[in-house]
């Protein structure tokens, strides 16, 4: 039997080493780790061992810090049995010992017969209840077990393809609320050596590579309050899903570094290589369909770019060469046209997408490179296909991004390039807006009512949809098919706006702003205002002249 641990606190140091003999009296089970001359040292000891004491035997009355406030300052922190020597026989006493979980109240001097006996009662308390403290502890791995099995069966059938979302009910409540963020992991074209391979070979494979991921997601991770889950998806490729309960948690730097460690792992202990794309975080959970979809279409970048890289939003760097990869090399101003084309496309709006296009190919008649002017085509025409695969129209599955692609690659001349963008624009258009004549309109527009009307209030996705008597996944779906928005973008759009009309309003303080729109913390609203209008809530509030004393207008 593993021994007791026990703590010996008096004031006098003749009577602890007196309790300290009569302990070793009691047999081989005991072992006395330390003693200590008030609670306050005891409390230190408990501290510096990580509350590993079995038993604490202790005066009442002692300087610095008496016995009970001792019993009672541990047990906020540690478990384990309390014993009290005391020479008061005060009923107040015994009351309050027994209330902090004592096992008994010895009075001095101590009868060492009495004290044995007792000693043996203690040791099968303490043994009983280190037997049913390692059940429960096994019993609480198991549960945890479990729960983390039914997680990555509801998130390997969310990533799956052709689930029916209205089946899956209030599946986020399984999870911790906080922010999250989703990788995709595909392995590269296959080494020719691996034709030869037969099942048991890419079993065993497979197998190394989930451990690769496991381990590496798990050490690092640990030691922190983030979390974790993998699977495996498809034929090649795998997920990963990252938490930490911080809502405002920056994700970029954390889920760059843990790709590029898994990356890196792959290639070195197999014969592999894997790309891995990660879209924005999120602190909704409802919202992991659409993270899959902008993980997808970052994937496509690899039939650009090559494969073996990790591909987010805002990294554009090669970590071999350290420095700006393809997709930055073309003229800084072609971007933001490029996503507002490709927003444009998704929402289903012809004029400004004929607009951002004409825009566009302004632009592309101004480049001088070749190379330059391809890879600008290129990156419209994957973004135009995500705006597809994000309107859940069908459509996507139909286009070969790897032929339209090498369309690009076979053109002539930069009419013919033009027009493949062209095209491919008007198609999609198409698609998504036979989608959203087909889908219910309604539920939508009663959601943004009550969203309008809901401003000030802790709003979530759940909440919404409750509202319009729909599976939260499939509301998800229908809004973003709808309105070529998610809701999450559109209750901050809203919000936005909302404090765009405060702001006008000199005597409203900033704090009073954000409750009125739903935001507490004045710090993380400055950010996200900065972030959808370029410039701090303050800055704005400049740019506004009063006229007629309280009637603000704004100047562009």
């Amino acid at each position: 039997m593993k021994k007791i641990r026990t703590l010996i606190v008096d004031d006098e140091a003749r009577i602890r080493r007196g309790i300290e003999r009569l302990v070793h009296s009691c047999g081989d089970d005991w072992e006395v780790v330390a003693t200590a001359s008030d609670g306050k040292e005891a409390l230190e000891y408990f501290h510096k061992e990580h509350g590993a004491i079995d038993l604490l035997i202790t005066d009442v009355k002692m300087p610095e810090m008496d016995g009970l406030t001792l019993i009672k300052e541990a047990k906020r922190l540690y478990s384990f049995y309390p014993l009290l020597i005391s020479g008061y026989d005060d009923y107040t006493y015994l009351q309050t010992a027994l209330r902090e979980g004592a096992l008994d109240y010895l009075l001095k001097p101590v009868d060492r017969e009495q004290f044995r006996l007792r000693m043996a009662e203690i040791r099968t308390i303490i043994s009983n209840g280190r037997y049913e403290s390692l059940k429960r502890g096994e019993m609480e791995r198991e549960s945890e077990q479990l729960k983390k099995t039914r997680q990555i069966q509801t998130l390997s059938y969310i990533t799956s393809m052709g689930i029916d979302m209205t089946t899956l009910g209030y599946w986020v409540d399984e999870f911790p609320r906080g922010a999250y963020v989703l990788l995709s992991i595909r392995l590269d074209t296959l080494p020719v050596k691996t034709r030869s391979y037969k099942p048991s070979d890419w079993k065993a494979y497979f197998y190394v590579l989930e451990n690769i991921m496991g381990e590496i997601l798990n050490n690092q991770f640990k030691h922190t309050d983030r979390l974790g889950w993998s699977w495996r998806g498809g034929e090649s490729d795998f997920w990963m899903l990252l938490f930490s309960p911080d809502p405002e948690f920056d994700w970029e730097t954390v889920t760059h570094d843990l790709a590029v460690n898994i990356r890196s792992s792959i290639q070195t202990y197999t014969p592999f290589s894997v790309s891995i794309a990660y879209g924005d975080s999120m602190e909704d959970l409802y919202l992991l369909p659409e993270s899959k979809r902008q993980a997808i279409a970052l994937m496509n970048y690899r039939f650009l770019y090559g494969g073996n890289q990790v591909f987010s939003p805002r990294r554009t760097m090669t970590e071999e060469e350290g420095k700006p990869s393809n997709s930055n090399s073309m003229s800084k101003d072609l971007s933001p046209i490029i996503q507002q084309l490709k927003r444009s496309v998704e929402q289903g709006n012809s004029d400004e997408a004929a607009e951002n296009a004409r825009l566009f190919f302004t632009q592309l008649d101004q480049l001088d490179s070749p190379v330059h002017l391809r890879k600008a085509v290129q990156n419209a025409i994957i973004l135009i296909h995500t705006a597809a695969l994000e309107s859940r129209s069908g459509f996507a599955s139909l286009l070969s991004i790897e032929d339209e692609l090498q369309k690009v690659e076979r053109a002539t001349n930069l009419q013919e390039l033009k027009q493949f963008v062209k095209q491919l624009m008007e198609r999609v258009i198409g698609e998504v807006l036979k989608a959203r004549e087909s889908s219910n309109m309604k539920p939508v527009e009663q959601a943004k009512s009550w969203i309008n009307d809901h401003m000030e209030q802790d709003i979530t996705i759940k909440k919404i949809a409750d509202q319009v008597y729909l599976n939260p996944t499939y509301f998800c779906e229908c809004f973003k098919i709808q309105t070529g928005e998610t809701v999450l973008d559109y209750v901050t759009r809203q919000r936005i706006a909302r404090a765009k009309e405060l702001l006008g309003d000199p005597r409203m303080k900033l704090q009073d702003i954000c409750v009125r729109i739903g935001y507490q913390d004045v710090k993380y609203f400055s950010r996200l205002f900065k972030q959808w209008t370029g410039q701090a809530p303050s800055k704005f509030r400049e740019q506004f002249i009063i006229v007629g004393g309280d009637e603000p207008i704004g100047i562009e």
